[in-house]
């Protein structure tokens, strides 16, 4: 019996605290997106870590860049839960690429990623009948 082969992609939930709608509200709408995309297209490669908030840090490439640190809670088998929200030197940027701790390091695949992690397709069959 044939199969047909399906992929759906997974969708992460996430949540946003009322500090970090607060920060993101200090900038305009080019920046909030940016940001927001940015820490998206990581948040399943990002690790767990039950009861304590981590951080990661991107860049919006531009005439003058601007560097960002996104606060976030993200325990297993839990919604992630942006916390902060704050713009940071280009020295604290470089800081976090060489702890493999920034949202490049994670396109990059430079991170330690759990294999399970990296997956955001679910297969789904068809049978035929």
């Amino acid at each position: 019996m044939d199969s047909e082969q399906k992929f759906t992609e997974v969708k992460e939930t996430y949540e946003i605290d009322d500090w970090f709608y607060s920060q993101l509200g200090n900038y305009n709408r080019h920046k909030q997106t940016n940001i927001i995309g940015q820490f998206l297209s990581v948040i399943r490669m990002l690790p767990s870590e039950d009861e304590w908030t981590q951080e990661t840090a991107g860049v919006i490439k531009g005439k003058e860049p601007f560097f960002f640190v996104v606060e976030y809670l993200k325990e297993q088998n839990q919604i992630t839960i942006l916390v902060d929200l704050h713009e940071i030197e280009v020295d604290e940027y470089l800081d976090f690429i060489s702890n493999k701790k920034s949202i490049k390091s994670y396109h990059d695949g430079t991170e330690n990623r759990n294999a399970n992690e990296e997956s955001s397709r679910v297969q789904l069959f068809k049978e035929d009948n």
